[in-house]
């Protein structure tokens, strides 16, 4: 198994997953997790673990389009249009049962050039590589697809995604319509 917390995204050598593959990998605590495309069979996963965020982590992840109190998140989250959309999931084995800890996923704009992302990882497995995991498959794929620029939009008091992508290679700057908010860009096609 290799650890790709060790390699900052913006490394064209990343391995990209294939959209339709399976990759393994061991988190800093230890644990093996297990990252694959989001399939439309995964809505009672993706309930659970939208049942583990807190409503802070579903306004930052989601930007309050997604309520974390619809009974169809589940299906909203895994009712992906594979022509513009492609999402991951990081699971683990907990007491024999697949578990998703966090989840990342990104929207093409029309123009086919870049895509917004957006990541969220389980409070109690913060801190051990998840999200940047998943970000760096992510990034892996939209490279591989042909996308230049991918952009995310956060708040500015979020200081654990901001350092994230920071890691990643993404660069921020100030929303000129949000003082509230953050964009942060990382080109791709490098």
């Amino acid at each position: 198994m290799s650890d790709l917390n060790t390699i900052p995204a913006n490394n064209p050598a990343i391995p990209a997953m294939a959209p339709q593959g399976v990759w393994m990998g061991r988190l800093r605590n230890g644990k093996v997790v297990l990252i694959r495309p989001v399939h439309s069979d995964d809505a009672t996963l993706e309930q659970d673990f939208v049942s583990r965020l807190t409503p802070e982590v579903m306004e930052y992840c989601f930007l309050g389009i997604i309520k974390p109190t619809s009974e169809h998140i589940g299906a909203e989250l895994t009712d992906l249009d594979e022509a513009h959309e492609f999402g991951i999931l990081a699971l683990v084995r907990e007491d024999g049962d697949e578990q998703v800890i966090g989840t990342a996923r990104y929207r093409v704009n029309d123009d086919g050039m870049c895509c917004d992302c957006a990541a969220a990882v389980d409070p109690s497995w913060r801190q051990c590589g998840v999200g940047s995991i998943l970000m760096n498959h992510l990034i892996g794929v939209a490279r591989m697809r042909g996308i230049h620029r991918m952009y995310a939009v956060d708040a500015v008091r979020c200081a654990g995604a901001h350092a994230l992508a920071s890691y990643l290679g993404f660069h921020s700057r100030p929303d000129p319509e949000d003082p509230a908010s953050v964009t942060f860009e990382l080109v791709l096609d490098r």
